[in-house]
């Protein structure tokens, strides 16, 4: 049966980084639509599918949000093609997607809730320079919408406040893959 791992958490705790690392373990990730521009080092199709909002309407969409006046969704045709090739994937979700995937995948869910204390995510958001009112407005969407506590939906917890490294072999360990080589 393949399974799909869930990476949720609150915001800035590593959950895009992970998901970037599990990929040089050649573990898919499916990835959200979004209907904002990329940033200079986003490439479409690796970190979103930039589309325009009324491509990203007529989307049939697992889950979808609204934040900073942008959509970000997970297409339901993403998540089945990859369910479909491959044993392994790897999403990153809110506490809302995750509801909705559960619903969808079932059992060939798991959710693994990326844990870090607010002070590593302040000294992240420093270091990727943002603003204190930025800041402040992420910190508080995110208390908003549980993604401090979500941990309690998860069935996994992984602290992530050191070694990227570290981190990692926890996940590959939950995903039982230590057969799989790093393109590292």
């Amino acid at each position: 049966m393949n399974k799909v791992y869930a990476i949720i958490g609150p915001p800035a705790s590593g959950k895009t980084t992970l998901v970037k690392a599990l990929n040089n373990y050649r573990i898919p990730a499916i990835i959200s639509h979004t209907t904002r521009l990329p940033k200079k080092e986003e490439i479409n199709g690796v970190d979103y599918h930039f589309v325009d909002k009324e491509v990203f309407l007529k989307l049939p969409m697992i889950e979808k949000v609204n934040y900073s006046g942008h959509f970000y969704g997970l297409s339901k045709d993403e998540v089945l093609s990859k369910v479909k090739e491959s044993s392994i994937s790897v999403v990153e979700v809110d506490l809302r997607g995750l509801e909705q995937l559960k619903k969808l995948l079932g059992e060939r869910l798991t959710a693994i809730f990326l844990f870090a204390d607010k002070e590593t995510i302040l000294n992240r958001y420093v270091l990727q320079g943002d603003n204190d009112q930025e800041i402040n407005r992420r910190i508080e969407y995110a208390e908003a919408a549980g993604e401090f506590v979500n941990w309690q939906t998860a069935d996994y917890v992984v602290k992530n406040t050191g070694q990227l490294d570290v981190t990692v072999r926890q996940v590959l360990a939950i995903m039982d893959v230590s057969w799989v080589k790093s393109e590292f």
